[in-house]
């Protein structure tokens, strides 16, 4: 957890001289001399966590004032004691024309006293909530008195808090028919006598919404008032810093608490974001608990690298966060409790700041801290799940339905072929056919195989899966004194899967703590720490299908049946193990400087650390298996960022004025160690490493990389109506050559708020359109989608003549150079009456080159490829998002909101590799990328939809005109039954040349759609997904009809099959063994409509009567029921048109559906106790 000391030994041992060799060019660009400074850094940070810790004990810090005047207007008054104290008053200028000036003559005197000095007789009252001395009129008793003499002697008591149950100390109460008015106290505590038992009051506090209540002879209230926080006022965080939503010039998504609690149990974070943000594709592979996520924001910007966002963690970029869901990846262990908001930075003027990591933007999440003089308190949460296993309708034949279809291929592949093949043999008995001494082949003569099929009717899919209970439990602590904030957490889950002893075990906590230390001086202190246990059973179904249904699981004696090397019995499967454990640490310590009056210096260092090990154990029995075989691996990698900013934030007049400066620099360390051993005399105890027969060499690896970083932005704002604002950002990275280190990152952008202009001010117009800003902005991202030493030629150990020996084993390209993003976008944000319907309108334009990707070589070199720079790409694309209030009324409100995004992407140039680009494989081709041409088209052969019925038509398409001789059309396996695929060409022939491109993996148009309903304490959520206009390869039937072996097969398959029905009936071809007749080649006939619409989750909760915890510990009680994936309206026949994908790589990752594990409907109950 220290940074890169460049020039010094990076390890001990047998690499120095090689890793030595390597930093000594990377340090004459990276001059960080820290190791003297760490000793330094861990006492200072001691010293400050001591003396905070100290603070917690403290009620309060002094504050004191000096001041000595005679008769003196109570205005210079205030201004002295806010130079002094920083406390600010809030007041109308009105209500000080009455006041009384004051004799002041004190030295370092509490705040408190010199405040009774001051209003001592003055005509009204003060209230003080945090830092802000409220001061309103002070209603005359006498005259309280004679407005009230004729209602009855009835005293009124009560409370007012906002909804998290803090007092709010200076709201007004007011009676409605009389005009008597209180003001509550430190407590939020009021009292109001002769009140009248049908009065009514009017309650109202700064940032609120104002509210009535009916008293209907109640003698004591709990008034909870609601945040009058308009979305346009909403904070908004961005790279480096904040601001009010109304003041952004890029394009910012944004969800706050009411998103993140309505998130279904089991979601993570980047879950969460689906459906909620224009232009964000969000696609969850599965339901197991390590199932992969992508989060694509406005289409992919790179060929072969990583396309997630970079994820900042309170202000610290997160470098474990790919698409993978096993242990490394932090973002599975972030308890979304702990979640205050998220913001996703879009454009370029978002993302810029963060450089050579902000291609494929950002997304900045931002946890819960407490608030100075925040009362504490405690919130106990729990919640018990259960999930239903749902494949769509898919099942596997029973064993009588395999046995029929078995042997009808079998009869039908003998009858083809004239004669017995290893396929054939396996069910048929050709003996008994020979001894009939007959050289024509008839289905009435085949007879079965003795022993060709058991005995057992085993449903595997039944046997292996099971619908899981799945449990949450959190527990938090916040709030704060006057010169603490803090918050504080303990989480549980327990998620298991639905294949049997799969399951995610996960423990956290988080301590967020922020102090004054003195005047000018804040320190805070961000630690996080959490542990995850996994067992990882995503890849059951592959064995499922390749596992016949007459099979046992059990021997007689009671030991599992295993058939033979290449058939693994599921039951072993399980007993296998594949066992994740991850310990990972992050803490943030900081300090910041207020210099002077709008200028801040604030300084941090993040030390990160995660330590994984993974395990996986196959015992006798699994596929090509019989001694049992066990591999180990742990890695350890550390991150280091010290960052250090200088903000200067200031208004003159009408110019609103922001600048920011930085300098960042970040060590990254990975340290990983393997060991293997096969031939184990016993699968569960005998099982060690030292019980191994055979046991391979420890591996061992250790990797490094550097970033430097400096950066600024400007923003400068005029009459509260025009926006400009730049940044840059230069980065020196140790992952490319010297001559290439370096890249810069600007970015420029522009706002118009044009309802501040004064012909927008006219009364009737305003009342439609309240609030319109017009943005654009431009400017360069980057990314480094490459390993840490691409850039140089490799050696490894290796052996020659029995002898160790070192050779190459990869070779460099100094050449290589940053992924460059040219982002454009314009915008329209607006806002109608009174934004009860607002949202946003945009276009952008992404264009990414240098794009880095495999540039194949002569085999002359002994290498296929080097990494290099070979292409260009772009993306297009426009978003749309409104919310609407519909209904809005005081205890009744009722929101939908709506979004949608399209993207289209383009190869725009491929710089003289090839061209084209093939995808998966130059083998195995399922996408052709050309220059000009959208990524993600299929490309394979057409079929005419149709089957071949009879033979005479396969014969006829034998037949070349031209030449008079007998050419196969497609092979000479054809027959009917067989896919009737298209010649393109006419040339007579089926071959590559026919391919052609069938359709797009990417959708037309995605987003989502959602409702809210509040009625008092009840609300109800509910969030739907949507795609339109892709398609999807189901890769599962389409390798059935290529093999039919000992697989098993999908009955929904097998019941349309040509295999059992004729031709003319059959909706799906024969399935034959081999492959023979080509069914099993890429073609449209399996590509499928992905389109859906899912209702994703719905959520509904109450919190009951607050009249029930009256003068008690318990300050309420939340009810809660969600579910998540109530039903799916879609024509695809997978099991999920999103799901089960390879990888988000553009390419065919996203669009082939392998079906690897089921999706799920989740229900589950929670409660939670807020005391306080």
């Amino acid at each position: 957890m220290i940074f890169f000391i460049p020039g010094d030994r990076l390890k001990s041992g047998r690499h120095d001289d090689d890793l030595q060799r390597f930093w000594h060019p990377v340090s004459r660009m990276l001059k960080l001399q820290f190791s003297a400074q760490l000793g330094l850094i861990m006492k200072l940070t001691f010293f400050l966590t001591t003396l905070v810790v100290m603070n917690v004990f403290a009620s309060s810090y002094s504050q004191t004032v000096t001041y000595t005047g005679k008769d003196v207007p109570l205005e210079k008054v205030f201004s002295s004691i806010k130079k002094q104290t920083g406390y600010v008053f809030f007041y109308n200028f009105s209500l000080l024309r009455s006041a009384k000036p004051v004799t002041l003559n004190v030295v370092k005197a509490e705040l408190s006293e010199v405040l009774l000095l001051c209003f001592r007789d003055q005509p009204f009252d003060y209230s003080i909530e945090n830092k802000t001395i409220v001061i309103a009129q002070r209603i005359s008793p006498g005259k309280e008195a004679k407005t009230t003499a004729a209602l009855p002697p009835k005293e009124l008591k009560g409370r007012v808090t906002d909804a998290k149950g803090q007092p709010l100390p200076g709201a007004t109460v007011k009676v409605k028919e009389t005009g008597k008015a209180v003001m509550t106290n430190a407590q939020g505590e009021f009292e109001l006598k002769n009140v009248d038992d049908k009065a009514v009051l009017i309650v109202s506090f700064i940032g609120y919404k104002q509210k009535e209540i009916a008293l209907k002879g109640a003698s004591e209230l709990h008034i909870v008032l609601e945040e009058n926080l308009g979305s346009l006022e909403q904070i908004v965080v961005m790279a480096y810093g904040t601001a009010k939503k109304k003041d952004i010039a890029g394009s910012i998504a944004s969800l706050g608490q009411k998103e993140v609690q309505n998130a279904p149990m089991g979601s993570t974070i980047q879950s969460l974001l689906q459906g909620k943000a224009s232009g964000v594709n969000v696609a969850i592979q599965s339901a197991s608990p390590t199932s992969p996520i992508s989060v694509v924001i406005r289409g992919a910007s790179s060929l072969s690298g990583n396309n997630q966002p970079l994820w900042v963690i309170d202000g610290v970029p997160d470098y474990s966060t790919a698409t993978s869901g096993n242990i490394a990846n932090s973002l599975y262990n972030l308890n979304l409790n702990d979640v205050e908001s998220i913001d996703i930075l879009k454009d370029a003027s978002a993302t810029a700041l963060y450089g050579s990591r902000a291609a494929n933007g950002v997304v900045i999440v931002s946890t819960k801290r407490g608030k100075e003089g925040m009362n504490p308190t405690i919130e106990v949460s729990t919640r018990f799940g259960y999930q239903r296993q749902d494949f769509n309708g898919y099942k596997y034949m029973e064993g009588p339905e395999y046995e029929h279809f078995a042997d009808i291929a079998a009869r039908a592949e003998v009858m083809n072929q004239g004669g017995f093949d290893y396929f054939t043999r396996l069910f048929l008995d050709e003996q008994a056919f020979f001894s009939l001494n007959t050289s024509e082949f008839k289905a009435s003569d085949l007879k079965k195989l003795k022993g060709a099929y058991y005995e057992g009717n085993t449903n595997w899919m039944k046997e292996m899966t099971r619908n899981p209970l799945t449990q949450q439990h959190d527990v938090s602590l916040r709030g704060g004194t006057k010169n603490i904030a803090y918050y504080v957490s303990l989480n549980n889950t327990n998620m298991d899967g639905i294949v049997k002893t799969g399951g995610s075990k996960l423990y956290g906590g988080r301590l967020n703590l922020e102090a004054k230390l003195r005047k000018g001086f804040k320190f805070g202190l961000n630690l996080s720490g959490s542990t995850r246990n996994t067992n990882n059973k995503d890849y059951m179904l592959d064995v499922l299908k390749k596992i016949r249904p007459d099979i046992p699981v059990y021997n007689p004696d009671g030991t599992l049946f295993t058939k033979d090397a290449y058939t693994e019995n599921p039951y072993t499967t399980l007993l296998n193990t594949r066992s994740g454990s991850g310990q990972l640490f992050n803490g943030t310590g900081f300090l910041e400087y207020s210099i002077l009056d709008g200028l801040l210096l604030r300084t941090a260092y993040t030390a990160n650390y995660a330590n994984t090990q993974r395990l996986d154990y196959d015992r006798r029995g699994s596929t090509f298996n019989t001694e049992g075989s066990r591999s180990w691996s742990n890695n350890k990698n550390q991150t280091s960022v010290w960052e250090n900013t200088l903000t200067y934030a200031k208004t003159f007049g009408k110019h609103d004025v922001l600048g920011l400066a930085g300098y960042s620099m970040e060590k990254n360390t990975a340290l990983g160690y393997s060991m293997e051993g096969t031939n184990f005399p016993d699968d569960d105890i005998l099982n060690d490493f030292p019980s191994a027969a055979t046991r391979g060499a420890l591996g061992e690896s250790y990797t490094a990389s550097g970033l430097i970083s400096q950066f600024a932005r400007l923003q400068y704002k005029y009459n509260n109506r025009y926006i400009l604002s730049g940044t840059v950002r230069r980065d020196g990275s140790s992952r490319f050559g010297p001559d290439k280190r370096w890249g810069i990152f600007p970015s420029a952008a522009v706002a118009w708020l044009i309802t501040e202009e004064d012909f927008m001010k006219n009364e009737k117009l305003r009342k439609v359109i309240s609030y319109l800003k017009l943005r654009a902005s431009t400017g360069k991202a980057g990314s480094q989608n490459l390993g840490d030493y691409d850039w140089m030629t490799r050696v490894g150990s290796s052996r020659y003549n029995e002898n160790p020996a070192i050779a190459p084993n990869s070779i460099g390209n100094n050449d290589l150079q940053w992924e460059q993003t040219q982002m454009t976008d314009l915008g329209l944000d607006f806002g109608l009456w009174d934004e009860r319907v607002r949202g946003s309108f945009g276009i952008y334009q992404k264009k990414t080159d240098k794009l880095i990707y495999s540039k194949p070589l002569p085999s002359s070199t002994s290498f296929n490829s080097v990494s290099s720079n070979v292409a260009s790409l772009k993306n297009n694309g426009m978003e749309f998002d409104v919310s609407v209030d519909v209904l809005k009324r005081t205890d009744f409100t009722l929101t939908l909101d709506f979004n949608a995004a399209r993207n289209n992407n383009r190869i725009m140039q491929i710089n003289g590799v090839t061209r084209e680009l093939n995808f998966p494989s130059d083998v195995t081709t399922y996408m052709k990328v050309k220059e000009g041409e959208r990524t993600g088209q299929w490309f394979g052969y057409q079929t005419a939809n149709r089957l071949f019925v009879t033979a005479e038509e396969v014969i006829a398409l034998q037949g070349r005109k031209s030449v008079g001789t007998k050419q196969y059309y497609r092979d000479a396996a054809e027959n009917p039954g067989d896919l009737y695929f298209i010649d393109q060409n006419g040339d007579g022939i089926i071959n590559a040349d026919d391919r052609v491109k069938l359709g797009s993996s990417d959708p037309k148009l995605f987003g989502g759609f959602g409702m809210t309903f509040f009625y008092k304490s009840f609300m109800i959520n509910g969030t739907f997904t949507y795609a339109y206009g892709n398609k999807r390869l189901w890769s599962m039937p389409m390798d059935d009809a290529g093999y039919m072996g000992s697989y098993n097969h999908s009955n929904l398959i097998a019941g349309r099959s040509a295999t059992l029905l004729s031709p003319y009936e059959a909706s799906m071809p024969r399935i034959t063994p081999y492959g023979l007749g080509e069914n099993g080649e890429f073609s449209d006939f399996w590509l499928y409509d992905a389109s859906y619409v899912r209702l994703s989750a719905l959520n509904i909760s109450y919190r009951l009567p607050e009249k029930m915890f009256k003068d008690k510990i318990i300050q309420g009680i939340d009810l809660t029921f969600q579910a998540s994936n109530l039903f799916t309206l879609t024509r695809y026949p997978g099991f999920d048109p999103q799901g089960n994908w390879s990888s988000s790589a553009i390419g065919t990752g996203m669009g082939i559906d392998g079906s690897y594990y089921p999706s799920a409907k989740n229900y589950n109950l929670g409660i939670k106790f807020t005391f306080k």
